[in-house]
């Protein structure tokens, strides 16, 4: 059994698109509509210290953007390669995001040293993922991929709640978690098949 990525929530209002939608993944899309889908290198938005307690303003420089593009150069030759690139540079914008904004000592997973300042949980990870691939997408640095809703599993399939962002393989329609929270700020996230993310998948199933 995996451990719950939420924890009781510090802000109702913070969550409640994610504890009371019907539908969670519309509402939950609708809720942070613009936070995600319009973000640019030099004015996007992160959530942070457990479940969206907090939303901060982020901006990278000219020199920042281009070591993030420059891990997609060359272009990649297939899906697979694609993914690999996606890997690394989730992992470098959490890295320079978090030098920014007091979220480099996030550790893996919800371990907290304390306090939640700083920390992220998965849906701080699901959100702040899914604007980076947006972020990616929305600067032509994807062949192989596109962006796709973010999404989670839970008690209705006997689980521990946790939320992932995803992607889709533009060739063969395969869907996949991009899933950040089980490593500390600054790794590459876990990008896993979707199907095998739902059955409950964790790190050391590999």
């Amino acid at each position: 059994m995996i451990s719950a990525c939420s924890v009781k929530p510090y802000s109702e209002q913070a969550i409640t698109p994610i504890r009371l939608a019907s539908n969670l993944h519309e509402t939950w899309d609708q809720a942070l509509h613009n936070f995600i889908g319009f973000p640019t290198p030099t004015a996007f938005s992160v959530c942070h210290d457990m479940s969206c307690h907090s939303i901060s303003d982020a901006s990278l420089s000219i020199t920042q953007w281009h070591d993030v593009s420059q891990i997609f150069t060359p272009t990649a030759e297939n899906a697979t390669v694609e993914r690999q690139q996606i890997q690394h540079a989730i992992a470098l914008l959490e890295t320079l995001v978090g030098e920014q904004l007091g979220t480099h000592a996030d550790n893996a997973k919800n371990r907290l040293d304390g306090s939640r300042s700083g920390q992220l949980d998965c849906i701080d990870e699901a959100t702040n993922t899914s604007v980076y691939l947006r972020l990616l997408e929305s600067e032509n640095l994807l062949t192989w991929h596109k962006t796709a809703p973010r999404t989670s599993r839970g008690p209705l399939s006997g689980q521990a709640p946790h939320n992932t962002a995803t992607i889709t393989d533009i060739t063969t329609g395969q869907r996949y978690a991009v899933d950040a929270w089980f490593k500390a700020n600054g790794k590459p996230p876990a990008i896993v098949v979707l199907t095998d993310w739902y059955q409950g998948w964790r790190p050391d199933d590999n």
